[in-house]
C-alpha cells in the first residue's frame, strides 16, 4: 500500500477540516515526530492523526505541519475528551505539552498493552508485523523529520504508524480483555498522563551530570564552565549537545582541566582532533575561565538528601519482596519488572506497609498493584517471614 500522496497539512482551511474529521471520529490515533537527534532545542515536526472505526478499520490518515506556524488549537480541542490510541506515548505526551500545552483525557498505550499481555517484542514494527503482516521501515525512526519537503520514504513512514494502529490496537484490547488486564492498563495510561505534565529536567543545576558527584570543588568549577561552553556551541551549530561532546568526555575534560591548570590541550583525553579552529579556540577560552577563578567562586559541593535511619531489616525484607514478585510474575508468564520495578520494590520497603492503605504511600504505586500483590507483600514485610522457595522459570512464554 502507499501513502506518498498525503499532503502536509499547513493552512487553516487544512486544519479546520482535519479538527472535524477528529470531533466526529469514533476513535482517533496519533503519534508524533520530533528532531532530537539533529537540533539544539527538540520541537515536534510532523503529527500523525488516524481516524478510525473503533472497530480496527483506519478511515482516513492526515498529517500536520507544526513548522508551518499555523494555529493547531482547533485540533487539539477537537482532540480534547477523546481516548487516543498511542504506541509508546511517554516520549509523545511530554512533547504534546511543552509544545502545544496539550494534555489528553484518556490514551490507549499499545505498547503497555503488549508488555501487559506478556509479549517479548513491543515495538511497533513487530506489532503490525504480528497483526497485520506488514514490514516497517526501520531506518526512519532517526529521519530529521524537520526537512522540508519531507521525502517520500518519510511521508509513507509517518502514514503507515497511525494507519495500522487500529489494527494493533484492536487485537492487544482483546487479549487484555481475556487475561483480565483492562483495568491494570488504564491505570497506568492515566499514570503516563498525569507524569507528563512533571518537567524533564528540573534540576537547580542541570550542568551537575551523573558522575558530578565525585568531582572536587575546583573540578566542579571546570565543568559547570564547560558545561556552558558546549551549550553555547551546540546552539551556535543548532545540533544535539552530545554531537559537540558526550557527558563522559566532559567529566573527563572537566577532571583534566583541574589537574592541569594551563595545560597543553594536546594533552587533554579523547577531544575530536577534527573540531573547526573556531572550537578549540572558545574552549581554550573557556578553561582560561576556569583556571582563573578563585576558591570563592568554585560552586557548592552537591548536597545529598539525608539518608534515612539504617534499618537491618531492609535488605531481607526486599529480597522476600522479590521472591513474592517473582512468583506472582512466574504464574502470569510475566517479567516481574512490568508489574514492580525493582526500584518500586525498595520504595514498598521504605515504607514497610502494614495495612493495604499503606501502599498508597508508595510513589506510583497503583491499585491494581494492591489488589495483585497487597496480601503477599504484606506476608513478605512481617518480621521473620522466611523466603519463599524458588520456582524454576516458565518456558512458554509468548
Amino acid at each position: 500500500m502507499s501513502f506518498d500522496s498525503v499532503p502536509l497539512a499547513r493552512g487553516r482551511e487544512e486544519i479546520a477540516r482535519i479538527a472535524d474529521a477528529a470531533a466526529a471520529a469514533a476513535e482517533v490515533c496519533l503519534d508524533l515526530e520530533a528532531d532530537s537527534l539533529h537540533h539544539y532545542r527538540e520541537k515536534t515536526c510532523l503529527l500523525q492523526i488516524g481516524i478510525s472505526d473503533g472497530q480496527g478499520t483506519s478511515l482516513q490518515e492526515f498529517l500536520v505541519d507544526p513548522l508551518a506556524g499555523s494555529d493547531l488549537s482547533p485540533i487539539f480541542r477537537a482532540l480534547a475528551g477523546k481516548t487516543l490510541v498511542m504506541h509508546g506515548a511517554d516520549y509523545d505526551l511530554r512533547r504534546m505539552a511543552q509544545d502545544f500545552a496539550f494534555r489528553p483525557t484518556a490514551i490507549f498505550d499499545t505498547m503497555l498493552a503488549a508488555r501487559f499481555a506478556a509479549h517479548s517484542a513491543v515495538g511497533f514494527d513487530a506489532l503490525a508485523k504480528r497483526y497485520a503482516n506488514v514490514e516497517l521501515d526501520h531506518g526512519a525512526q532517526k529521519a530529521d523529520w524537520s526537512q522540508r519537503p519531507l521525502p517520500p520514504r518519510l511521508v509513507r513512514y509517518a502514514i503507515g504508524d497511525v494507519h495500522w494502529l487500529p489494527i494493533v490496537a484492536r487485537e492487544i484490547r482483546a487479549e487484555l480483555a481475556a487475561l483480565g488486564r483492562v483495568e491494570w492498563h488504564r491505570q497506568q495510561c492515566a499514570q503516563l498522563i498525569q507524569l507528563s505534565e512533571q518537567a524533564p529536567n528540573g534540576r537547580e543545576d542541570p550542568w551537575r551530570i551523573r558522575g558530578a558527584a565525585k568531582l572536587d570543588a575546583f573540578a566542579l568549577a571546570a565543568l559547570r564552565e564547560l558545561w556552558q561552553w558546549r551549550e553555547k556551541e551546540a546552539e551556535g551549530w543548532d545540533r544535539p549537545v552530545f554531537m559537540v561532546l558526550l557527558n563522559a568526555r566532559l567529566l573527563e575534560l572537566a577532571e583534566w582541566a583541574a589537574a592541569h591548570p594551563r595545560g597543553d590541550l594536546g594533552t587533554a583525553p579523547q577531544l575530536p582532533r577534527r573540531w573547526p579552529p573556531r572550537r578549540w579556540k572558545t574552549l581554550r577560552a573557556a578553561l582560561e575561565r576556569v583556571w582563573a577563578l578563585s576558591p570563592a567562586d568554585y560552586p557548592p559541593p552537591h548536597i545529598h538528601p539525608p539518608r534515612p535511619p539504617f534499618d537491618p531489616h531492609f535488605g531481607p525484607r526486599l529480597e522476600r519482596l522479590k521472591a513474592a514478585r517473582g512468583t506472582i510474575a512466574e504464574d502470569l508468564r510475566l517479567d516481574p519488572s512490568i508489574l514492580a520495578p525493582n526500584a518500586m520494590l525498595e520504595s514498598v520497603c521504605r515504607v514497610d506497609p502494614r495495612s493495604l492503605d499503606d501502599f498508597a504511600k508508595v510513589e506510583r504505586w497503583l491499585p491494581w498493584q494492591t489488589e495483585l500483590f497487597g496480601p503477599s507483600f504484606l506476608r513478605a514485610c512481617g518480621p521473620g517471614h522466611p523466603l519463599p522457595p524458588k520456582r524454576r522459570p516458565r518456558a512458554d512464554r509468548r
